[in-house]
């Protein structure tokens, strides 16, 4: 291991930035030059890169740029052998250190002016033991949620909100992560960061947010061959990984009681990390082989898990789950293909600006897209005699035993979550925009082309459901029924960002709908707010263009 000559390596400083690197070569300079702009005082923080024996031109390009930054603020690049994995290059930079607390940035990303200072100040007016800066994704899905409000003592034994956050991208006090003893698993470790996370979750009550500013950018390069990422998952070893961040739940320094909270945590990754794995597109982008490795895998795991751990999982993955523990790859396959086309499809229906206001109605319903790109069909759903609403499944797939229990859809729809959102063309940054929503069940009679009729018909009359239930023959309970939901939500641009004026630049309008395990925003198509760059931005009316890509946030 060889590192460069530096600056006095004892003198305390408030923030330590850890930022591993491998072949990154001149995208490294992005990350660097963010942190040349802080406005944190720049002998208050240092930088250590900590290099994993990189091939191409990263180390040359760190040292040019290093040797000319002097001890202000304090520069280190650390190399090592080869690791394949960036959980050994983040202990090093542990151990290296000095800061009161220690900031992990990947060495594709970069920090906001303001991020530095902000999550120090955060940590210390909340006491916090972990701060996380609100994030915005450039190709990657950022959370968002859990910046609609200031947070100062999260405590995931009690919530399940930080599950929205489990990369390491967050500031940690380095005396926290002594103590308790907080490594990086090492070697080619799959979800390595979530075990850390996990970990340090569980060991404080103390996890605080800076709800208010975009400190991170987290990116994915259109050509990330090198990022591990997104480069071939062995299904065994994955799911061997999935199975280690379960035993965190039940390790006897992080144990979490047995009961409904424990399931809740567990379905974060028996869920979304190997059950979401066999279901969609997800599974249908796999060569065969593959899917029959994927099917083995998660079904191995999917027989292990307690069948009330399902009770914990949204609708979509508790039918995956039933046809796992069913273990037949091709019903598997036949529900992929029924779960690829779903989505939902939003119609504004007026958007007028009142007082430099702009109030949105629109509505929105979830539909199934033919892979041919035909006619979108309402999903269709039906009453069990017991009242309850259930997610109609193929007639081979509602055959495996619990599929139809799994396919239970009320609490789903009574639950279902609609969101404006706000999302900078530019700058990535997403904010939710407070708004109230209402479910209606439009009757769904004969065949599907007819269902599509009534459905269109009730759309374009825009009738509520006390008139819908007037209609000829309504005084009989419908066979099938379609969900829509009607929403209104307004948006004042001089305050919007929690109280502080949308930043200069185009925010495009999406309605994010969630609901059994689907959530997927899409954007209003030709509705937009132009905030021009000067001192009292006058939002422009929504403007029309000719194409807007759908886009889907977390």
């Amino acid at each position: 291991m060889r590192t460069t000559p530096s600056i006095d390596c004892q003198a305390p400083v408030k923030v330590s930035i850890v930022v591993p690197t491998y072949n990154t070569g001149g995208a490294v300079l992005t990350g660097l030059r963010s942190f040349l702009a802080q406005t944190m005082p720049r002998s208050d923080f240092e930088v250590i890169y900590v290099d994993d024996g990189s091939s191409d031109d990263t180390v040359a390009t760190l040292e040019s740029e290093l040797a000319g930054q002097g001890a202000e603020p304090a520069m280190r690049l650390i190399r090592t052998a080869n690791s394949g994995w960036p959980g050994r290059p983040r202990n090093i930079g542990i151990d290296a250190a000095r800061g009161e607390f220690v900031y992990f940035v990947d060495d594709d990303d970069w920090l906001a002016p303001e991020a530095l200072e902000r999550t120090y100040a955060r940590a210390q007016e909340s006491g916090a033991d972990i701060v996380i800066g609100r994030m915005a994704g450039h190709g990657r899905r950022a959370p968002r949620a859990l910046f609609e409000k200031p947070v100062a003592a999260a405590d995931l034994r009690s919530d399940v909100a930080l599950l929205a956050s489990m990369t390491v991208h967050k500031l940690f006090r380095r005396s926290f992560l002594q103590e308790n003893g907080l490594r990086f698993a090492e070697g080619e470790v799959r979800l390595e960061d979530h075990m850390f996370t996990l970990r340090a979750y569980l060991l404080t009550g103390r996890v605080a947010t800076v709800h208010d500013y975009t400190c991170y950018h987290w990116v994915r390069h259109p050509s990330d061959d090198l990022n591990i990422s997104y480069g071939t998952i062995e299904p065994g070893p994955y799911i061997d990984s999935v199975r280690k961040v379960l035993a965190i739940l039940d390790a006897p320094d992080t144990r979490v009681a047995p009961g409904r909270h424990r399931y809740r945590l567990a379905a974060n990754w028996y869920g979304k990390k190997a059950l979401a794995r066999l279901s969609g597109q997800s599974l249908l982008d796999r060569p065969e082989r593959r899917r029959a490795e994927w099917v083995d895998a998660v079904g191995a795991l999917a027989a292990e898990m307690p069948p009330r751990a399902d009770a914990a999982l949204p609708t979509r993955l508790r039918v995956v789950a039933a046809l796992a523990r069913h273990g037949d790859r091709e019903l598997l396959e036949e529900h992929a293909e029924f779960e690829a086309g779903v989505d939902h499809q939003p119609c504004v229906q007026s958007a007028e600006w009142n007082n430099g206001r702009l109030t949105v109605r629109c509505g929105t319903r979830l539909v199934r897209k033919s892979r041919s790109g035909g006619l979108a069909l309402p999903l269709a759903f039906s009453r069990a005699q017991d009242g309850r609403l259930l997610l109609r499944l193929a007639q081979s797939v509602a055959a495996v035993p619990g599929a139809v229990g799994a396919a239970d859809f009320t609490k789903a729809a009574q639950r279902s979550n609609v969101r404006g959102l706000l999302r900078h063309r530019g700058g990535g940054t997403v904010l939710s925009v407070p708004l109230t929503h209402r479910v209606v069940e439009v009757p769904l009679r004969g065949d599907t082309a007819a269902a599509e009729r009534v459905a269109r018909v009730a759309r374009w009359m825009r009738l509520p459901a006390l008139l819908t239930s007037r209609l000829p023959g309504a005084g009989r309970k419908p066979e099938m029924c379609a969900l829509r939901f009607e929403t209104e939500f307004t948006v004042d641009p001089s305050s919007a960002d929690h109280g502080r004026p949308l930043a200069a630049g185009t925010w495009d309008l999406q309605l994010q709908l969630g609901c059994g395990g689907w959530r997927i925003a899409r954007t209003l198509r030709g509705h937009s707010i132009e905030v021009p760059a000067d001192e009292n931005p006058k939002p422009q009316l929504p403007r029309r263009r000719p194409a807007v890509h759908a886009t889907a946030v977390d």
